[in-house]
């Protein structure tokens, strides 16, 4: 009886996680550009990305919601481009499409920024509205 409560209650947590994230067909990738030290700021270390939005479904996406956390520390205001920045209080919340954009099935979208250091932003699919 005992076993059967413990695999119940496990299989309502796993139901609950899969809720909470869904899966779209879409990938995001991270192509670094350079890395340098800029001695106008103190030798402080930026990296420059390409990030590659694509979409593998057979519907065209009207908008996308990029989720992001603390990683996403961009050298300056000026310094993201291709994609509009929603600000949360101490960080980026999350990163949209411009309101003239789409990605058709099957294709690509690329926008870019400059970040503090060498590892790229955490960057995830939060939502997806399709045309």
């Amino acid at each position: 009886m005992k076993s059967i409560i413990l695999l119940c209650s496990m299989l309502l947590c796993i139901s609950f996680v899969a809720a909470s994230y869904p899966s779209y067909p879409v990938s995001i990738q991270h192509k670094l550009i350079g890395t340098w030290q800029d001695g106008s700021r103190g030798g402080q270390t930026f990296s420059q990305y390409d990030i590659v939005l694509s979409n593998h479904g057979n519907k065209n996406i009207k908008q996308i919601v990029i989720g992001t956390d603390a990683t996403c520390r961009l050298r300056d205001n000026n310094s993201i481009w291709n994609v509009k920045v929603v600000d949360g209080p101490s960080f980026i919340d999350f990163l949209i499409l411009p309101s003239y954009q789409d990605i058709n099935a099957g294709a690509s979208y690329t926008f870019g920024y400059i970040i503090h250091g060498s590892s790229p932003a955490n960057l995830f699919v939060k939502n997806v509205i399709y045309a």
